[in-house]
């Protein structure tokens, strides 16, 4: 991760990073008793489903723009707003039919930040 984000410092980058299941508080199906169910084989059979809880998205490095915040307005957003949100910070609008992005820029031609912001959910 430390060179992904030396790469992203070095172009004065926006680094996304989030996930589409994040539901490792559970990863194996079980019976109603909590034991782990087998497969024919034996082997544990692994979870695959999404979480249930909300899952956390980071978006920071030098190049995001000062006064970049999360939507308040946007509360159940998830990965279908992803796509308009880095078009956003791309600097374009996304298209009427995407769903809505998760960010808001009270300056959004800003120059790039002296200091990159880092959001580690949408609740900050």
């Amino acid at each position: 991760m430390q060179m992904i984000l030396d790469a992203i410092e070095q172009v004065s980058g926006i680094y996304v990073v989030t996930a589409d299941h994040g539901n490792a508080e559970d990863m194996v199906k079980r019976n109603k008793k909590g034991e782990p169910l087998l497969d024919k084989d034996g082997k544990i059979q692994i979870l695959t489903s999404h979480t249930l809880q909300p899952v956390p998205i980071a978006i920071g490095g030098p190049g995001l723009a000062p006064g970049v915040r999360f939507r308040k307005d946007v509360p159940d957003g998830g990965l279908a707003n992803v796509a308009a949100t880095v078009m956003n910070l791309h600097g374009f609008d996304a298209p009427s039919d995407y769903e809505p992005t998760l960010i808001e820029s009270f300056n959004r031609h800003a120059c790039r930040a002296e200091e990159p912001e880092i959001f580690l959910d949408k609740d900050n």
